[in-house]
């Protein structure tokens, strides 16, 4: 799919991207109910086999979009000289990679499973989120609202992590930072003018995430454990604590563009780009 126009925007468009998220949302967290019915920690689900689960919702994006004719979802390359603005976000994954290395890493075969599976993840959440989500709302709303609307909803589909693991803490927890790093994705998906960029730091960010968190289980103590897992405000703190230079950075990314579309705003708009 190129950033050609799509069909024209219509009433309907909203509502069938609304319809997808349902459906995708479903096949995500119903299937891995299905397919992995006991209740289990996520670092535990990503190192012990594929997500078909996720591999079939993003399957079935691609197939809607094709079905809907919604070709502007701009699955293109980074327009020309917009990568060096990931010099931030990468040095953040590279901070988390380093804290990983120090802690311990698991074999190589689980970290190639943690990779493959956080790549799957990404291009998942990318495209129905900053794609087929976005690209609805920004052709009904202006671009801030339309921004932040993403945002929460990609943060509030994480409290189904809840139903998976049996945490529903955790699940809030986990929303509230999807919601931040969201619009850290929003804004490299946004300046470059492709959703590449955010598939390869989300699946980056996932990965180096779960590598700290195996890390750092095996290399605690008991004792260690036991006060973190009782220690609510500490395990809301911390990962909203990693997320928020993230997120400050997305809001430097995105000062200007309620003044001139960024390019991949261009693109949602069915505007030529550059």
């Amino acid at each position: 799919m190129s950033c050609a126009k799509g069909k024209p925007a219509g009433p309907s468009r909203i509502g069938w991207a609304l319809a997808t998220l349902a459906a995708w949302t479903v096949i995500t967290f119903g299937g891995a109910l299905l397919l992995r019915p006991a209740e289990r920690g996520l670092d535990e689900i990503v190192t012990q086999d594929v997500l078909w689960q996720v591999v079939l919702a993003a399957a079935m994006l691609f197939v809607g979009s094709i079905w809907r004719g919604w070709s502007d979802l701009g699955l293109n390359a980074p327009e020309r000289g917009t990568l060096r603005l990931l010099w931030f976000p990468l040095l953040l994954v590279a901070l988390q990679m380093l804290l990983a290395l120090l802690l311990g890493i698991p074999s190589a075969g689980v970290g190639a499973l943690i990779l493959l599976n956080t790549a799957c993840v990404g291009v998942s959440e990318e495209v129905m989120f900053r794609g087929v989500l976005y690209r609805a709302f920004r052709q009904r709303m202006k671009i801030w609202p339309a921004i932040l609307l993403t945002s929460v909803l990609f943060g509030a589909v994480h409290v189904l992590n809840g139903v998976i693991t049996g945490a529903f803490a955790d699940g809030l927890r986990q929303a509230l930072v999807a919601s931040c790093s969201g619009l850290l994705l929003m804004s490299i998906f946004l300046r470059t003018g492709s959703p590449w960029t955010a598939i390869v730091w989300h699946a980056l960010w996932d990965a180096a995430t779960f590598l700290v968190a195996l890390g750092g289980t095996g290399s605690a103590t008991p004792e260690a454990a036991e006060i973190a897992e009782s220690n609510g405000l500490a395990q809301t703190l911390i990962p909203l604590a990693l997320v928020f230079p993230g997120l400050l950075y997305a809001l430097w990314l995105l000062r200007h563009v309620h003044r001139a579309p960024p390019a991949g705003d261009r693109q949602a708009l069915g505007m030529a780009t550059q």
